[in-house]
């Protein structure tokens, strides 16, 4: 699935690195020759660096031809990361309805991309974690990648599955975020169980708490203010019910971005795909499980697990005790950056 690759990194066709720079380069969408040089940039640095090139390096690179002819099938077919309604008219591909909304299309921004699993579901506490980028996070990609390869480590990291003999690859890993973490931040939310009937509607309510608050802590820390765009990437588990929960999700969004931050934040799309490919999901599912672990702790005995979950809390300033960072209604949100 290209929504897969796009969001994992693991991109090979030309097809899927054209949809890879659409996604994380906004700009692109609306600009074949913008696409070209992202492109150029991302995937063929080794001629290309941002300057000037020769005509026999031109040669070398990929044909603006290729480039467009891909893009032109990412947006048109596949209706993926797609143009603005002006360049649509420009193109001539423009749905009627589209047309109609014209009035509400609004220009690039720069992009927050939240990678969130929930963890808890049969606990004392529910749990939603998320991974926050607000600059471009290719190289913590490329690290994570560099890192399966050396240690020759194909499994998926899952906190549930951590084994005792892995627990210095998942530590690594973790590693590389510390090393980037000026573009990184964890947000977490916790909830009570008790009380609660509805244990998907309560995650569906806890995934926008948290999205907003998130939002709200990083215009007011400075760390990437408004405007901006929201892209959500959440662990695929039900089509159906999640389906139901993305779009209950954006309209709820929508309706924040105008109520409480002055349509200034743009809801670019919300996706759910298969964490077994996404190396960032994983990532998330590792901090709401290292939070579960605090929490929702079976016994007074600790292992490797509880290890782990120190090893992430600790330099975040959320330590075991889980302290009450802020309340929410019913809902502890646990902020760090």
């Amino acid at each position: 699935m290209i929504l897969e690759r796009v969001s994992s990194f693991s991109v090979n066709t030309i097809r899927d690195k054209v949809a890879w720079v659409l996604n994380h380069y906004p700009e692109s969408r609306d600009s074949d020759i913008t696409l070209q040089l992202n492109y150029w940039k991302t995937f063929e640095s080794d001629i290309y660096n941002g300057y000037s090139i020769s005509p026999e390096e031109y040669y070398r690179l990929t044909r603006l031809t290729t480039i467009k002819r891909a893009r032109a099938k990412i947006q048109n077919e596949y209706k993926l990361f797609t143009a603005s309604t002006e360049v649509k008219q420009q193109r001539g591909v423009l749905s009627e309805e589209e047309r109609q909304k014209a009035a509400e299309d609004k220009p690039a921004y720069p992009m927050f991309t939240v990678y969130m699993d929930d963890s808890g579901k049969n606990a004392d506490n529910l749990i939603v974690g998320s991974v926050w980028f607000s600059a471009n996070y290719q190289q913590i990609h490329r690290a994570i990648f560099d890192i399966r390869k050396r240690r020759s480590f194909e499994k998926e990291f899952h906190f549930k599955r951590l084994t005792q003999r892995d627990l210095p690859v998942y530590k690594e890993v973790i590693d590389v975020f510390w090393k980037y973490a000026n573009t990184v931040s964890f947000k977490l939310i916790s909830v009570p169980r008790a009380g609660i009937k509805n244990v998907n509607n309560a995650f569906s309510d806890i995934y926008y708490h948290l999205l907003i608050r998130g939002v709200e802590h990083e215009q007011k820390t400075g760390r990437a203010v408004l405007p901006r765009t929201l892209q959500v990437w959440i662990d695929q588990e039900n089509m159906a019910k999640d389906k139901l929960m993305v779009a209950n999700l954006k309209d709820r969004l929508k309706q924040a971005s105008q109520n409480t931050f002055d349509n200034n934040l743009r809801i670019d799309e919300i996706y759910t795909v298969d964490s077994k490919t996404n190396a960032i999901l994983q990532i998330a599912d590792l901090f709401a499980g290292s939070a579960n672990r605090v929490l929702n702790r079976p016994g007074t005995t600790l292992n490797h697990k509880d290890e782990l979950a120190e090893y992430i809390l600790k330099p975040l300033g959320l330590n075991l005790g889980m302290p009450r960072n802020e309340v929410v209604g019913d809902m502890t949100v646990h902020i760090s950056l």
